[in-house]
């Protein structure tokens, strides 16, 4: 990947994460038309910023960021964790690892949650962050190193490549401390994919197999809506315990 390249990926802002959580909701609601100018709209921006994120992200344009996000969210995998796409999380393993960190969320409210990427990975933590919080959850993506409490934490790292040096160092660190951790990566043999107790491998590719572009993000966002919905769920079953 070329610098230019590397500069395109690096990181979203908070308008184009805005416009990606609307269309995400709008799907969640049943919303079977949704027009670019609505979400322009909803999400306080130009409907040529919808159509820049969408070329941004790797599509042509906006209808097929909708067709991708569609098709993701139309797809099963498993009964008690809905919406997920075969093709955006690879084997029962890791569908069972994204079963246990739900069930570690929702079986200690009150634990803190260290959400941690670099570069454009760090779009994902900062979006599973936000959704933790909006449900209550102490979470946080600062490193949990800056902390000197006793108060007990898990640690979720977002890394594509699984070798990014800031979050291994990071890594070694806590795994001493038999600290729960778990990673969201394509690459089940990378440092941090190795090294963790829970790998969570989340494929590259789309829904359309022919385009190059890689999904890898756009593939985390879709799982963590469904990860939500697991641990709303779950939080429901112990209400009604």
């Amino acid at each position: 990947m070329d610098v230019q390249q590397m500069e395109r990926w690096n990181s979203l802002s908070v308008s184009e994460i805005r416009i990606l959580r609307e269309i995400v909701a709008r799907l969640d609601h049943g919303e079977e038309k949704i027009p670019i100018r609505s979400v322009a709209q909803a999400s306080f921006v130009s409907t040529t910023s919808v159509v820049r994120l969408a070329k941004k992200l790797g599509f042509d344009g906006f209808s097929e960021l909708l067709y991708s996000l569609k098709h993701e969210r139309m797809s099963t995998l498993s009964p008690g964790m809905p919406g997920f796409c075969e093709r955006i999380i690879a084997g029962e393993a890791s569908l069972d690892e994204l079963e246990a960190l739900a069930q570690t969320l929702s079986a200690v409210p009150g634990m803190r949650v260290h959400l941690m990427g670099v570069g454009y990975s760090d779009l994902t933590a900062q979006y599973l962050s936000n959704r933790l919080l909006e449900h209550g959850f102490f979470a946080t993506t600062k490193s949990p190193l800056d902390f000197r409490d006793d108060r007990q934490f898990i640690v979720i790292f977002v890394s594509e490549s699984g070798e990014t040096r800031d979050l291994t160092f990071v890594q070694d660190r806590i795994s001493s401390r038999g600290v729960e951790d778990f990673v969201f990566t394509a690459d089940e043999s990378s440092t941090l994919g190795a090294h963790s107790r829970h790998c969570i491998l989340v494929d590259r590719r789309g829904c359309r197999a022919e385009k190059d572009p890689d999904y890898f993000v756009i593939n985390c966002l879709t799982l963590i809506e469904d990860l939500m919905a697991r641990i709303r769920d779950l939080q429901k079953d112990e209400e009604e315990a």
